[in-house]
């Protein structure tokens, strides 16, 4: 019984390692990003503005998956002691982080609609940085 503890902890482990990655990524690419957006466009606030939002969106849709997967390395954590006090923190864990999800997505949805606008507005093409 041991070892099924100990290889359901190193795959939960495993698992949560990957979501920290997933995180790291998206905010040192954001951050890049955002960083040359600066540059480029720091006088040129509309396209300023459209490219902040890319990278907004782009942050945002990581958050998300990294999300994902952190639910899933819960579930991985509770499957191998199911007892009542273990499931009830499961289900307030997970449904924090899909209520964050939820509004992630939201925002993205947001943001898109508002990239539209500007692309109408001021004719933005989908350039990247």
């Amino acid at each position: 019984m041991d070892t099924i503890v100990l290889i359901k902890d190193i795959i939960y482990y495993f698992i949560s390692f990957i979501g920290i990655a997933v995180v790291l990524w998206a905010v040192v690419e954001a951050t890049i990003k955002f960083l040359r957006i600066e540059f480029n466009y720091r006088h040129d606030l509309k396209r300023f503005s459209y490219e902040t939002r890319k990278v907004r969106e782009r942050l945002g849709i990581h958050l998300i998956f990294s999300l994902d997967i952190f639910v899933g390395a819960d579930i991985i954590k509770t499957v191998g002691a199911p007892s009542i006090t273990s499931v009830v923190i499961l289900l307030v864990i997970v449904t924090i982080r899909i209520a964050l999800s939820y509004f992630l997505a939201k925002e993205i949805e947001r943001n898109k609609e508002m990239m539209k606008e500007l692309e109408a507005m001021y004719g933005e093409g989908d350039k990247t940085v």
